[in-house]
């Protein structure tokens, strides 16, 4: 099966969003739209599992929250990959919403994504090594699409609300003509008055 560690932003954070997409989406060049109900933050891939290795990376990945907190976040500006030449994702960007350091957010979501992935090479996994972009993707151009980075532009200034990332999940992707994500277990980030005295 495959299997990928994500997070999600709060309800409200997405319906900003697919408010702020709706012009968007009318603009001509746009990517193949990415369905609301699988947007997410990816904190580490995991790839194509043997089912009876699930047992094993849930153990591992179930230990990660507790070392970690709540953190502040929100939806803001927008590119594509690759960052030049001909673009094949549309995304939205993370940035932190803790006022005025947004920079000490980050730091925390990025803590936590290095958990996660460490966590499941201890379980056996192995991981593609690269930097963490935290985006959500809200779509693809496919190949021979006509494409226009007036669609990534037309986001650069977005600015959502801030929301709270409260859990990790572990996702199921099910591919095909309708693919699909099945949550196959959460954990929830201790809130900050439930950690006691800094150490």
């Amino acid at each position: 099966m495959r299997l990928f560690v994500a997070a999600e932003p709060e309800p409200a954070a997405l319906d900003h969003l697919d408010r702020a997409l709706g012009p968007v989406r009318r603009l001509g060049g746009g990517p193949r739209w990415v369905d609301r109900a699988r947007w997410h933050l990816t904190m580490a891939f995991l790839g194509e599992l043997a089912d009876d290795r699930a047992g094993a990376v849930v153990a591992a990945l179930g230990a990660v929250p507790a070392g970690h907190r709540v953190v502040q976040l929100r939806l803001s500006g927008a590119g594509t990959f690759p960052d030049r030449g001909r673009p094949q994702v549309l995304w939205v960007g993370i940035a932190g919403a803790d006022e005025p350091d947004g920079e000490r957010d980050l730091r925390q979501l990025s803590a936590l994504a290095k958990a996660t992935a460490r966590a499941a090479r201890q379980a056996g996994v192995r991981l593609q090594r690269r930097p963490f972009r935290p985006h959500l993707t809200l779509g693809r151009w496919r190949p021979g699409d006509h494409t226009d980075r007036a669609v990534a532009a037309a986001l650069t200034d977005y600015v959502g609300p801030p929301f709270q990332l409260t859990e990790v999940v572990l996702m199921r992707s099910h591919l095909g003509p309708n693919p699909r994500y099945e949550r196959l277990a959460a954990w929830p980030l201790p809130s900050c008055r439930s950690r006691g005295p800094a150490g």
